[in-house]
């Protein structure tokens, strides 16, 4: 039996070259910088327990969310400036772990025209097909607003870097 797979793709130009622009979200320290929280889904606020240099395949941490819970993340590919990937799982949110055993962070980036163009896929995999219905309907909304209010930030931030400089 196949599992169910929940995707979302969404995409942006981010002011900088591409090894800025890598640099930036695959940094260990990002997260609370980006992921601010959307509607019900709430911020980072901090990692701990990291288990290994960020930029290598394997290196693990717990991610603290503002609401109390926690996940796992584990990064999966790290080839700077082109592709970094990560999976997350241990969902300590009680609707997420009831839905999804793990979800799946890809992101590409590419020389563009007044930065780079950025790419990040979400991808839950539903813990089974009957959980795949709710799911869809959290990531095609929530997680959506989620991934674009992250790059918001990011634009926003590498924005005022090169204002800077």
């Amino acid at each position: 039996m196949t599992v169910p797979k929940v995707a979302v793709t969404r995409q942006a130009v981010i002011p900088g070259t591409p090894e800025e622009v890598f640099s930036f979200i695959a940094a260990e320290d990002v997260l609370p910088k980006v992921l601010t929280g959307y509607g019900p889904l709430p911020a980072v606020v901090r990692t701990s327990d990291k288990t290994g240099a960020w930029d290598r395949p394997g290196s693990a941490r717990r991610i603290h969310l503002a609401d109390g819970s926690t996940v796992r993340e584990q990064v999966t590919d790290h080839d700077g400036p082109r592709f970094f990937a990560y999976r997350v799982w241990e969902f300590g949110n009680p609707i997420l772990r009831g839905l999804a055993d793990e979800a799946r962070g890809e992101w590409t980036f590419a020389a563009a025209p007044g930065g780079t163009q950025v790419s990040w896929t979400y991808t839950f995999t539903a813990r089974n097909s009957l959980a795949a219905v709710p799911l869809s309907g959290i990531a095609r909304w929530l997680w959506r607003g989620y991934m674009d209010v992250c790059l918001d930030n990011a634009m926003r931030i590498m924005g005022e870097r090169a204002s800077r400089s």
